[in-house]
Protein backbone atom coordinates (compact mmCIF):
# COMPACT_ATOMS: atom_id res chain seq x y z
CA UNK A 1 0.00 0.00 0.00
CA UNK A 2 2.71 2.37 1.14
CA UNK A 3 4.39 2.10 -2.94
CA UNK A 4 0.56 2.60 -4.21
CA UNK A 5 0.22 5.50 -1.95
CA UNK A 6 4.01 7.14 -3.09
CA UNK A 7 3.00 6.78 -6.97
CA UNK A 8 -0.28 8.20 -6.37
CA UNK A 9 1.22 11.02 -4.08
CA UNK A 10 3.80 11.63 -7.25
CA UNK A 11 1.37 11.27 -10.24
CA UNK A 12 -0.60 14.09 -8.15
CA UNK A 13 2.45 16.25 -6.70
CA UNK A 14 -0.10 16.84 -3.78
CA UNK A 15 0.02 14.78 -0.27
CA UNK A 16 -3.35 16.84 0.50
CA UNK A 17 -4.60 15.57 -2.64
CA UNK A 18 -3.44 11.84 -2.69
CA UNK A 19 -4.48 11.38 1.14
CA UNK A 20 -8.06 12.65 0.43
CA UNK A 21 -8.48 10.67 -2.52
CA UNK A 22 -7.49 8.06 -0.38
CA UNK A 23 -10.41 8.75 2.15
CA UNK A 24 -12.78 9.65 -0.73
CA UNK A 25 -12.01 6.10 -2.38
CA UNK A 26 -11.51 3.65 0.77
CA UNK A 27 -14.03 5.29 3.20
CA UNK A 28 -13.27 5.26 6.78
CA UNK A 29 -13.40 3.23 9.56
CA UNK A 30 -15.17 5.05 12.34
CA UNK A 31 -16.62 4.60 15.80
CA UNK A 32 -19.24 6.60 16.52
CA UNK A 33 -19.90 4.96 20.06
CA UNK A 34 -16.51 5.96 20.98
CA UNK A 35 -16.81 9.73 19.18
CA UNK A 36 -20.11 10.02 21.42
CA UNK A 37 -18.48 8.98 24.71
CA UNK A 38 -15.08 11.35 24.38
CA UNK A 39 -17.01 14.71 22.26
CA UNK A 40 -19.71 16.64 24.24
CA UNK A 41 -22.80 16.82 22.35
CA UNK A 42 -21.84 14.47 19.95
CA UNK A 43 -23.55 13.38 17.76
CA UNK A 44 -26.32 16.40 18.15
CA UNK A 45 -24.09 19.21 17.58
CA UNK A 46 -22.14 17.80 14.15
CA UNK A 47 -22.86 16.91 10.88
CA UNK A 48 -23.56 13.43 11.12
CA UNK A 49 -25.35 10.44 9.28
CA UNK A 50 -26.35 6.53 10.05
CA UNK A 51 -23.21 4.45 9.43
CA UNK A 52 -25.30 2.08 7.48
CA UNK A 53 -28.07 2.42 5.12
CA UNK A 54 -30.03 0.48 2.55
CA UNK A 55 -32.13 1.90 0.19
CA UNK A 56 -35.44 0.06 -1.13
CA UNK A 57 -38.91 0.29 -2.27
CA UNK A 58 -40.81 -0.85 0.12
CA UNK A 59 -44.83 -0.65 0.30
CA UNK A 60 -44.70 2.06 -2.37
CA UNK A 61 -42.25 4.35 -0.89
CA UNK A 62 -38.59 4.82 -1.22
CA UNK A 63 -37.06 4.44 2.66
CA UNK A 64 -33.61 3.02 3.92
CA UNK A 65 -34.61 -0.34 4.95
CA UNK A 66 -31.67 -1.00 7.46
CA UNK A 67 -33.23 -1.99 10.84
CA UNK A 68 -30.15 -2.06 13.15
CA UNK A 69 -29.61 0.88 15.22
CA UNK A 70 -26.69 2.00 13.76
CA UNK A 71 -24.10 4.74 15.04
CA UNK A 72 -23.61 8.15 13.93
CA UNK A 73 -20.56 8.86 12.33
CA UNK A 74 -19.16 12.38 10.42
CA UNK A 75 -20.99 13.17 7.32
CA UNK A 76 -17.40 15.32 6.62
CA UNK A 77 -14.55 16.02 8.24
CA UNK A 78 -11.94 18.59 7.79
CA UNK A 79 -8.27 17.40 7.19
CA UNK A 80 -5.21 19.53 7.64
CA UNK A 81 -1.98 18.20 5.75
CA UNK A 82 1.15 20.91 5.43
CA UNK A 83 -0.64 23.72 6.81
CA UNK A 84 -3.49 23.55 4.50
CA UNK A 85 -6.96 22.36 5.57
CA UNK A 86 -9.81 20.58 3.00
CA UNK A 87 -12.90 19.20 3.63
CA UNK A 88 -13.77 15.46 2.82
CA UNK A 89 -17.31 13.75 2.38
CA UNK A 90 -16.81 10.51 4.66
CA UNK A 91 -18.09 6.87 3.87
CA UNK A 92 -18.41 4.45 6.50
CA UNK A 93 -16.26 1.43 5.76
CA UNK A 94 -15.37 -1.34 8.49
CA UNK A 95 -12.37 -2.76 6.93
CA UNK A 96 -10.96 0.99 5.61
CA UNK A 97 -7.38 0.98 6.39
CA UNK A 98 -7.72 4.69 7.44
CA UNK A 99 -9.83 5.35 11.11
CA UNK A 100 -10.26 8.08 13.07
CA UNK A 101 -8.58 8.34 16.63
CA UNK A 102 -8.60 10.42 19.31
CA UNK A 103 -5.30 11.67 21.33
CA UNK A 104 -4.69 14.08 24.00
CA UNK A 105 -8.74 15.66 23.43
CA UNK A 106 -7.45 15.90 19.69
CA UNK A 107 -8.69 13.71 16.54
CA UNK A 108 -6.72 12.52 13.61
CA UNK A 109 -7.06 10.15 10.83
CA UNK A 110 -4.44 7.45 11.08
CA UNK A 111 -3.22 4.45 8.80
CA UNK A 112 -0.42 2.28 10.69
CA UNK A 113 0.24 1.09 6.95
CA UNK A 114 1.46 4.55 5.78
CA UNK A 115 2.69 5.53 8.71
CA UNK A 116 0.23 8.77 8.81
CA UNK A 117 -1.59 10.92 11.59
CA UNK A 118 -3.14 13.73 9.80
CA UNK A 119 -5.30 16.16 12.06
CA UNK A 120 -8.74 16.35 11.35
CA UNK A 121 -11.59 17.66 12.66
CA UNK A 122 -15.49 17.42 12.53
CA UNK A 123 -17.65 19.85 11.08
CA UNK A 124 -19.96 21.23 14.02
CA UNK A 125 -23.97 22.26 12.73
CA UNK A 126 -24.23 25.81 12.37
CA UNK A 127 -26.29 28.00 14.63
CA UNK A 128 -29.21 27.74 11.86
CA UNK A 129 -30.25 24.38 13.72
CA UNK A 130 -31.67 26.39 16.60
CA UNK A 131 -33.82 28.51 14.07
CA UNK A 132 -37.43 26.19 13.83
CA UNK A 133 -39.90 27.08 11.08
CA UNK A 134 -42.71 25.50 10.90
CA UNK A 135 -42.17 23.46 13.40
CA UNK A 136 -39.03 22.21 12.13
CA UNK A 137 -35.21 22.66 12.17
CA UNK A 138 -33.87 25.42 9.80
CA UNK A 139 -31.90 23.23 7.87
CA UNK A 140 -34.97 21.27 6.64
CA UNK A 141 -34.74 23.80 4.43
CA UNK A 142 -30.63 24.40 3.53
CA UNK A 143 -27.83 23.29 4.31
CA UNK A 144 -24.35 24.51 5.13
CA UNK A 145 -21.82 22.04 3.32
CA UNK A 146 -17.80 22.45 4.25
CA UNK A 147 -17.42 26.09 5.42
CA UNK A 148 -18.78 27.79 2.85
CA UNK A 149 -21.72 26.70 0.74
CA UNK A 150 -24.78 26.88 1.10
CA UNK A 151 -27.04 23.81 -0.59
CA UNK A 152 -30.72 24.01 -1.24
CA UNK A 153 -32.74 20.60 -2.58
CA UNK A 154 -35.92 21.48 -4.26
CA UNK A 155 -37.17 17.84 -3.23
CA UNK A 156 -36.79 14.10 -1.70
CA UNK A 157 -36.00 11.68 -4.22
CA UNK A 158 -35.99 10.33 -8.22
CA UNK A 159 -38.80 9.38 -10.13
CA UNK A 160 -36.74 7.19 -11.63
CA UNK A 161 -36.56 4.72 -8.63
CA UNK A 162 -40.19 4.37 -8.80
CA UNK A 163 -40.14 3.01 -12.40
CA UNK A 164 -36.87 1.15 -11.85
CA UNK A 165 -35.26 3.37 -14.54
CA UNK A 166 -32.79 4.60 -11.49
CA UNK A 167 -29.14 5.77 -12.13
CA UNK A 168 -27.52 2.14 -11.32
CA UNK A 169 -25.41 3.30 -9.01
CA UNK A 170 -27.79 5.74 -7.34
CA UNK A 171 -29.27 5.05 -3.90
CA UNK A 172 -31.76 8.75 -3.44
CA UNK A 173 -32.55 10.74 -0.20
CA UNK A 174 -34.26 7.73 1.05
CA UNK A 175 -35.27 8.31 4.72
CA UNK A 176 -36.22 6.02 7.46
CA UNK A 177 -40.40 5.08 7.64
CA UNK A 178 -42.06 7.42 9.76
CA UNK A 179 -39.66 9.57 9.43
CA UNK A 180 -40.56 13.47 9.29
CA UNK A 181 -38.77 15.75 6.76
CA UNK A 182 -40.00 19.90 5.58
CA UNK A 183 -38.79 19.05 2.25
CA UNK A 184 -41.74 17.57 -0.65
CA UNK A 185 -40.96 14.08 -1.20
CA UNK A 186 -41.40 12.29 -4.30
CA UNK A 187 -42.64 9.21 -2.01
CA UNK A 188 -45.77 11.29 -1.75
CA UNK A 189 -46.12 12.16 -5.25
CA UNK A 190 -46.05 8.32 -6.34
CA UNK A 191 -48.63 7.32 -3.30
CA UNK A 192 -50.76 10.14 -2.50
CA UNK A 193 -50.80 12.27 -5.73
CA UNK A 194 -50.77 9.96 -8.48
CA UNK A 195 -47.38 11.02 -9.91
CA UNK A 196 -49.89 14.08 -10.83
CA UNK A 197 -47.18 16.97 -10.23
CA UNK A 198 -48.74 19.86 -10.34
CA UNK A 199 -51.44 19.05 -8.29
CA UNK A 200 -48.44 17.96 -5.97
CA UNK A 201 -46.74 21.11 -6.18
CA UNK A 202 -49.63 23.32 -5.42
CA UNK A 203 -49.87 21.94 -2.18
CA UNK A 204 -46.15 21.87 -1.28
CA UNK A 205 -44.08 25.04 -2.41
CA UNK A 206 -45.27 27.78 -1.07
CA UNK A 207 -44.95 26.53 2.64
CA UNK A 208 -41.83 24.72 1.08
CA UNK A 209 -40.58 27.92 -0.67
CA UNK A 210 -41.63 30.09 1.96
CA UNK A 211 -39.56 28.46 4.39
CA UNK A 212 -36.15 28.65 2.42
CA UNK A 213 -36.77 32.05 2.04
CA UNK A 214 -36.86 32.05 6.08
CA UNK A 215 -33.41 30.41 6.32
CA UNK A 216 -31.96 32.01 3.72
CA UNK A 217 -32.57 35.70 4.83
CA UNK A 218 -31.20 34.21 8.32
CA UNK A 219 -28.05 32.86 7.10
CA UNK A 220 -27.06 35.79 5.07
CA UNK A 221 -28.08 38.30 8.18
CA UNK A 222 -26.61 36.03 10.67
CA UNK A 223 -24.09 33.32 9.55
CA UNK A 224 -20.31 34.31 8.64
CA UNK A 225 -20.03 32.59 5.46
CA UNK A 226 -16.35 32.58 4.69
CA UNK A 227 -14.06 32.45 3.50
CA UNK A 228 -16.52 32.46 0.10
CA UNK A 229 -20.09 32.03 -0.07
CA UNK A 230 -20.92 29.18 -2.86
CA UNK A 231 -24.49 28.38 -3.69
CA UNK A 232 -26.22 25.40 -4.64
CA UNK A 233 -29.82 24.70 -5.83
CA UNK A 234 -30.39 21.17 -7.11
CA UNK A 235 -33.00 18.62 -7.37
CA UNK A 236 -33.51 15.11 -8.73
CA UNK A 237 -35.13 14.43 -11.99
CA UNK A 238 -39.19 14.58 -12.33
CA UNK A 239 -40.76 13.18 -14.75
CA UNK A 240 -42.15 16.34 -16.25
CA UNK A 241 -38.71 18.53 -17.59
CA UNK A 242 -40.92 21.89 -17.97
CA UNK A 243 -43.17 21.98 -14.45
CA UNK A 244 -39.67 20.88 -12.79
CA UNK A 245 -37.77 24.44 -14.43
CA UNK A 246 -40.93 25.72 -13.48
CA UNK A 247 -40.70 25.36 -10.03
CA UNK A 248 -36.64 25.52 -9.37
CA UNK A 249 -36.93 28.19 -11.03
CA UNK A 250 -40.01 29.69 -8.61
CA UNK A 251 -37.80 28.69 -5.90
CA UNK A 252 -34.68 30.54 -7.21
CA UNK A 253 -36.54 33.54 -7.84
CA UNK A 254 -37.88 33.62 -4.34
CA UNK A 255 -34.13 33.69 -2.67
CA UNK A 256 -32.51 35.91 -5.34
CA UNK A 257 -35.08 38.32 -4.05
CA UNK A 258 -33.31 38.31 -0.50
CA UNK A 259 -29.72 38.42 -2.16
CA UNK A 260 -29.19 38.31 -5.60
CA UNK A 261 -27.55 35.08 -7.25
CA UNK A 262 -25.79 37.09 -9.49
CA UNK A 263 -23.71 38.79 -6.25
CA UNK A 264 -22.49 35.55 -5.13
CA UNK A 265 -20.97 32.20 -6.65
CA UNK A 266 -24.14 30.31 -7.74
CA UNK A 267 -25.39 27.06 -9.51
CA UNK A 268 -28.24 25.43 -10.86
CA UNK A 269 -27.75 21.58 -11.09
CA UNK A 270 -30.54 19.83 -12.65
CA UNK A 271 -31.73 17.99 -15.41
CA UNK A 272 -31.12 20.14 -19.37
CA UNK A 273 -34.82 21.35 -19.95
CA UNK A 274 -36.24 20.31 -23.28
CA UNK A 275 -37.45 23.34 -24.01
CA UNK A 276 -34.30 25.81 -24.41
CA UNK A 277 -35.56 29.03 -23.17
CA UNK A 278 -35.41 27.45 -19.67
CA UNK A 279 -31.89 28.15 -20.00
CA UNK A 280 -32.14 32.07 -20.86
CA UNK A 281 -34.88 32.06 -17.43
CA UNK A 282 -32.12 30.53 -15.36
CA UNK A 283 -29.51 32.86 -16.83
CA UNK A 284 -32.23 36.08 -16.17
CA UNK A 285 -32.75 34.66 -12.53
CA UNK A 286 -29.19 35.87 -12.03
CA UNK A 287 -27.20 32.05 -11.94
CA UNK A 288 -23.52 32.39 -12.45
CA UNK A 289 -23.28 28.66 -13.62
CA UNK A 290 -25.11 25.66 -14.66
CA UNK A 291 -24.28 21.99 -13.75
CA UNK A 292 -25.78 18.94 -15.88
CA UNK A 293 -24.76 15.72 -14.77
CA UNK A 294 -24.35 13.27 -18.08
CA UNK A 295 -22.83 10.62 -15.25
CA UNK A 296 -21.10 8.57 -18.50
CA UNK A 297 -20.28 9.81 -22.02
CA UNK A 298 -21.39 8.59 -25.11
CA UNK A 299 -25.18 6.86 -25.80
CA UNK A 300 -25.07 3.28 -25.53
CA UNK A 301 -23.60 3.73 -21.70
CA UNK A 302 -25.93 6.76 -20.97
CA UNK A 303 -28.77 4.21 -22.63
CA UNK A 304 -27.86 1.80 -19.95
CA UNK A 305 -26.51 3.53 -17.03
CA UNK A 306 -29.39 6.12 -16.55
CA UNK A 307 -32.46 4.59 -18.52
CA UNK A 308 -34.54 7.10 -16.55
CA UNK A 309 -32.42 10.36 -17.43
CA UNK A 310 -32.39 8.84 -21.03
CA UNK A 311 -35.85 8.50 -21.37
CA UNK A 312 -36.51 12.15 -20.21
CA UNK A 313 -33.35 13.66 -22.14
CA UNK A 314 -31.99 11.79 -24.73
CA UNK A 315 -27.89 11.73 -24.71
CA UNK A 316 -27.93 14.20 -28.15
CA UNK A 317 -30.20 16.59 -26.47
CA UNK A 318 -28.31 16.55 -23.43
CA UNK A 319 -25.33 17.72 -25.13
CA UNK A 320 -27.09 19.75 -27.30
CA UNK A 321 -28.38 22.24 -24.01
CA UNK A 322 -24.81 21.79 -22.08
CA UNK A 323 -23.38 23.53 -25.64
CA UNK A 324 -26.36 25.96 -25.85
CA UNK A 325 -26.03 27.16 -21.88
CA UNK A 326 -21.78 27.22 -22.42
CA UNK A 327 -22.28 29.76 -24.83
CA UNK A 328 -25.09 31.45 -22.81
CA UNK A 329 -23.02 31.46 -19.82
CA UNK A 330 -19.27 31.71 -20.97
CA UNK A 331 -16.78 29.80 -21.51
CA UNK A 332 -16.23 27.38 -18.11
CA UNK A 333 -19.27 28.41 -16.24
CA UNK A 334 -21.11 25.05 -17.33
CA UNK A 335 -20.41 22.26 -16.31
CA UNK A 336 -21.04 18.52 -16.69
CA UNK A 337 -20.76 15.70 -13.66
CA UNK A 338 -19.94 12.26 -14.46
CA UNK A 339 -19.00 8.97 -12.19
CA UNK A 340 -15.40 7.62 -12.29
CA UNK A 341 -15.72 3.56 -12.27
CA UNK A 342 -19.06 3.88 -14.31
CA UNK A 343 -17.48 3.06 -17.94
CA UNK A 344 -14.17 2.83 -19.46
CA UNK A 345 -11.76 5.49 -18.76
CA UNK A 346 -11.29 6.33 -22.09
CA UNK A 347 -14.02 6.77 -23.25
CA UNK A 348 -14.74 8.94 -19.96
CA UNK A 349 -11.59 11.10 -21.00
CA UNK A 350 -13.24 11.41 -24.63
CA UNK A 351 -16.26 13.08 -23.24
CA UNK A 352 -14.17 15.61 -21.25
CA UNK A 353 -11.96 16.54 -23.96
CA UNK A 354 -15.42 16.67 -26.37
CA UNK A 355 -17.45 18.86 -23.46
CA UNK A 356 -13.85 21.13 -23.16
CA UNK A 357 -13.77 22.37 -26.77
CA UNK A 358 -17.34 23.53 -26.11
CA UNK A 359 -16.82 25.86 -23.29
CA UNK A 360 -17.98 22.33 -20.82
CA UNK A 361 -15.96 21.93 -17.43
CA UNK A 362 -16.19 18.25 -16.54
CA UNK A 363 -16.10 17.10 -12.85
CA UNK A 364 -16.51 13.49 -11.46
CA UNK A 365 -17.20 11.52 -8.53
CA UNK A 366 -15.16 8.09 -7.77
CA UNK A 367 -17.92 5.69 -8.42
CA UNK A 368 -18.84 3.62 -4.46
CA UNK A 369 -20.99 1.04 -4.43
CA UNK A 370 -24.35 1.72 -2.45
CA UNK A 371 -26.16 -1.11 -0.31
CA UNK A 372 -29.75 -1.59 -2.40
CA UNK A 373 -28.75 -0.44 -5.40
CA UNK A 374 -28.70 -2.16 -8.98
CA UNK A 375 -24.71 -1.83 -8.97
CA UNK A 376 -24.05 -2.18 -5.01
CA UNK A 377 -21.59 -4.89 -6.54
CA UNK A 378 -20.32 -2.84 -9.11
CA UNK A 379 -16.35 -3.10 -8.40
CA UNK A 380 -14.75 0.76 -7.38
CA UNK A 381 -12.43 2.23 -10.07
CA UNK A 382 -8.73 1.73 -9.38
CA UNK A 383 -7.20 4.30 -7.67
CA UNK A 384 -4.38 5.00 -9.64
CA UNK A 385 -6.36 5.37 -12.54
CA UNK A 386 -8.50 7.76 -10.39
CA UNK A 387 -5.27 9.60 -9.56
CA UNK A 388 -4.58 9.80 -13.55
CA UNK A 389 -8.00 11.41 -14.33
CA UNK A 390 -7.13 13.98 -11.99
CA UNK A 391 -4.19 14.80 -13.36
CA UNK A 392 -5.59 14.61 -16.69
CA UNK A 393 -8.39 16.61 -15.80
CA UNK A 394 -5.90 19.25 -14.37
CA UNK A 395 -4.13 19.49 -17.06
CA UNK A 396 -7.69 19.81 -19.23
CA UNK A 397 -8.43 23.29 -16.74
CA UNK A 398 -5.64 24.82 -17.25
CA UNK A 399 -5.41 24.47 -21.01
CA UNK A 400 -8.96 26.03 -21.16
CA UNK A 401 -8.95 28.14 -18.34
CA UNK A 402 -11.53 26.31 -16.60
CA UNK A 403 -11.23 26.62 -12.69
CA UNK A 404 -12.14 23.70 -10.10
CA UNK A 405 -15.66 23.89 -8.91
CA UNK A 406 -15.98 25.55 -5.29
CA UNK A 407 -12.78 25.41 -3.17
CA UNK A 408 -11.22 22.85 -1.53
CA UNK A 409 -13.09 24.08 1.96
CA UNK A 410 -16.85 23.31 -0.14
CA UNK A 411 -15.86 20.49 -2.54
CA UNK A 412 -16.12 17.23 -0.14
CA UNK A 413 -16.25 14.74 -2.94
CA UNK A 414 -13.30 15.75 -5.35
CA UNK A 415 -9.40 16.69 -5.23
CA UNK A 416 -9.54 18.82 -8.34
CA UNK A 417 -9.14 21.89 -5.87
CA UNK A 418 -5.99 20.49 -4.29
CA UNK A 419 -4.60 19.17 -7.64
CA UNK A 420 -5.16 22.64 -9.12
CA UNK A 421 -3.92 24.68 -6.59
CA UNK A 422 -1.48 22.57 -4.55
CA UNK A 423 0.00 20.14 -7.24
CA UNK A 424 0.02 19.14 -10.70
CA UNK A 425 1.76 22.05 -12.98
Amino acid sequence: MKVLFNEIKNTLQSELAAIKLFIIREGLNIDGVELKKNIEGYPEKYRTKRSIKKTALKDGYLVDTEKKDVPWVPEEIFITVNSVESVVKTNYNMDSPFHIMMEKGSLFVCSRELELQIPCRLSMLPEIDQLKINGFTADQFLQLIGSDRIGILGYDGCSGWFHGKQCRFCDSCASRPGENRARPSLNDLHNKYADNIKTWLDDVQEDYISGIEKAYRFVHEHVNIVPHCHLLVMAGNLHDTSLEWEYMLTLSNAISAIKTLSEIDSYLNLIPPKEKKYLQMAKDSGYRHLIFNLEVFGDKAYQKVCPGKHALIPHKMFLERLEQAAILFGSGQVRCGFVMGAQPIEDLKSGIIYLAKRGVASDYTVFTPKRGTPWQKHPKPDILQVAQLSKFLTLIYKDYGFKPLYCNLSSRSSIMNECYDNGIA
